[in-house]
């Protein structure tokens, strides 16, 4: 994999009429390493300095980790599911509308929604995105993007109506790895003015656009242990969390 990695980033390079040299210094590398780098050497060359190389050449770098076959696959989308199913439950008890795997194909744009969420008091829309790990910021925020975009079009050919107000809201498992890529990406995710508990205050009563301030996006982290969401139970007083075995 890293000797034809090398290739493509070497192919790259020429094509773009780049010497070595000259992809270094845009990289802030040495020459020394872009020549390791193009040679498959990568042993012991940390993943900034590849991003950084492959950002130099308008190239995107993804690390694919595989384990037993699909069962790593599983894993994934038991957690992506988890997630999903959560907040969707999170957003019925609130009164929302939940449609949940809604696909698209628009204007040469076609995907899929996570969630759509309508609330029929107020008419606004929430456009969510789950992941249970974020691995392309830019990626992630991109395609959050295209969906905004067709949002109105898509909630419309539901029967919702035409929202009077869009919201962004990005669901991410409660791990410290993922904390740390957003405040890594502050200003990428600056966009989110409500997080944690006042973005789930807020889905339990949002303001319409007439009589309060809408905020521009919800960030929230869910929970995962093992894999597996840790169930959020509503107690008598506030709520308690009770880990899954």
């Amino acid at each position: 994999m890293w000797k034809a990695n090398a290739d493509r980033l070497r192919v790259l390079r020429r094509h773009q009429l780049l010497t070595q040299q000259e992809l270094a210094a845009r990289a802030g590398v040495s020459r020394r390493m872009v020549q390791r780098i193009e040679g498959g050497a990568w042993d012991g060359i940390s993943h900034g300095v590849l991003q950084r190389v492959s950002d130099a050449l308008g190239a995107r770098l993804r690390v694919t980790i595989s384990w037993d076959g699909e069962q790593l696959d599983r894993l994934v989308d038991a957690a992506h599911a988890e997630l999903q199913n959560s907040f969707a439950a999170m957003l019925a008890a609130a009164g929302w509308l939940v449609a949940v795997e809604v696909s698209f194909n628009h204007y040469g744009d076609r995907g899929r929604y996570d969630l759509l969420a309508w609330h029929p008091a107020t008419g606004l829309l929430l456009v969510i995105e789950v992941k249970s790990g974020i691995g392309d910021v830019q990626a992630t925020l991109g395609s959050l993007d295209i969906k905004l975009r067709l949002a109105s079009m898509v909630a419309t050919g539901r029967g919702w109506g035409r929202p009077s107000a869009i919201i962004p809201a990005l669901v991410i498992a409660d791990e410290r790895q993922q904390h740390r890529l957003v405040a890594q990406h502050a200003a990428l995710f600056a966009r989110f003015s409500l997080r944690g508990r006042p973005a789930r205050a807020w889905i339990r009563r949002p303001a319409s656009p007439a009589t309060g301030v809408l905020p521009t996006g919800l960030l929230t982290y869910l929970p995962l242990t093992n894999g597996r969401l840790v169930s959020v139970r509503r107690a008598s007083r506030g709520r308690r969390v009770r880990r899954s075995r």
